[in-house]
């Protein structure tokens, strides 16, 4: 619905929204990974930029937190580790969808 209402061939919309969506999906992954292991192996100076990472994903560890029902230790980890999936996930997604919305507009 969203491809016929922007003028794009259903098809087209799809696989550039995959393609874009795994690309950013990636990315962020990549980035976190990275980030949490230099911060704990290498530098708290590292460190500080995993924590600003997170941030980011703030608003989905905290939906997941005050949804979620966690009780003991897992109210501590599960939380931080299900939101930040959600949060890139949903990000992936946003930034696909800007993509995908510049590249029809530069048409």
């Amino acid at each position: 619905m969203a491809a016929r209402f922007l003028g794009v061939p259903e098809p087209t919309f799809m696989k550039v929204l995959l393609k874009y969506t795994t690309l950013a999906l990636v990315i962020q992954t990549a980035l976190v990974l990275l980030l949490g292991i230099a911060g704990n192996l290498i530098s708290p100076a590292v460190d500080y930029f995993f924590e600003l990472l997170l941030t980011i994903y703030q608003p989905f560890i905290s939906l997941i937190a005050a949804t979620g029902g966690f009780k003991g230790e897992s109210a501590m980890i599960e939380p931080v580790w299900i939101g930040i999936a959600l949060g890139i996930f949903c990000y992936s997604l946003i930034v696909a969808l800007t993509a995908l919305a510049l590249r029809i507009v530069r048409r």
